[in-house]
């Protein structure tokens, strides 16, 4: 009961929405869990949506709420992946995963198709949404939620501004980092560090959240920057005085109840128009 209690604080009670289904996918390391909430009106279109928590950490149950919130927000169908995790499973692990749970949801349902996720999540949506140009799977958005996009270096000015005591720390991204990458991985990769990917044309319809107190805040910016120079459509919004990790937080911080709707109507609007255009 307590640790219930705890969950309603953090993340509000549970938001209705029109149907829950659990299931099981063949992955490429076996069965994949995948969560899929129904809205209540018929949707547009479909959010495949990678939770955060490193790499290492996360589940369907951890982002439950969210992924509700973000259902109802959007009128979109969004389904939850539940993808291996570090250290267990290091890159590209849970990237194969996210591309294969997106696969499944193009072959199933119809509408747009967009791709979303917070912090390491975010990461796995771009990445996904990279790979996924001249496939023939056309995305109509990519949701990144204060996203980790550089792996290679924790120089940035937030990182020395915010490295303690605002959540997640700097020594904790260095503790994520070391579980979700072996000895030798090229951190520049452009799967391992999304901002150094040199070709970044043709990209999805981005909608980027970011924490003003936040380690990732600057990477975030960055990658938002490179975006829009690439020529994609880029919205961009920074909260100020919240921490890593608020939008998971709307039973507490109500910036985060004013994030889930924000995105919830862009990824609408995104949905709507692609259906349009097609």
């Amino acid at each position: 009961m307590r640790r219930r209690a705890a969950g309603v604080a953090h993340h509000g009670e549970p938001e209705p929405v029109g149907r829950v289904e659990d299931l099981e996918i063949e992955g490429p390391g076996g069965p994949l869990r995948l969560r899929v909430y129904e809205p209540v009106t018929s949707p547009p279109g479909t959010l495949v949506y990678f939770h955060g928590g490193g790499w290492v950490l996360g589940n369907l149950d951890t982002h439950d709420a969210l992924a509700r919130g973000l259902a109802n927000a959007s009128g979109l169908r969004v389904v939850a992946v539940d993808y291996r995790l570090a250290p267990e499973h290091p890159h590209p692990a849970a990237l194969e995963d996210a591309r294969a749970a997106v696969c499944w949801a193009r072959a199933r349902e119809v509408g747009a198709l967009l791709v979303g996720g917070d912090s390491a999540g975010g990461h796995l949506a771009t990445c996904v949404a990279a790979g996924a140009r001249g496939t023939g799977l056309a995305l109509a958005g990519q949701l990144l939620v204060y996203p980790v996009t550089d792996l290679a270096s924790f120089d940035r000015p937030s990182y020395e501004a915010f490295a303690e005591g605002y959540w997640l720390t700097r020594p904790g991204m260095e503790w994520f980092r070391g579980h979700y990458l072996t000895a030798g991985t090229d951190r520049r990769d452009a799967d391992v560090s999304p901002l150094y990917r040199e070709d970044l044309e043709d990209m999805p319809p981005a909608v980027i959240v970011a924490a003003e107190c936040d380690v990732l805040r600057d990477e975030g910016v960055a990658y938002a920057v490179r975006l829009e120079e690439a020529g994609c459509d880029v919205t961009y919004r920074i909260y100020p005085g919240v921490i890593h990790g608020f939008m998971a937080l709307a039973g507490l911080i109500p910036e985060g109840r004013d994030a889930i709707e924000m995105t919830g109507a862009r990824l609408r609007a995104l949905a709507e128009g692609a259906e349009t255009a097609g």
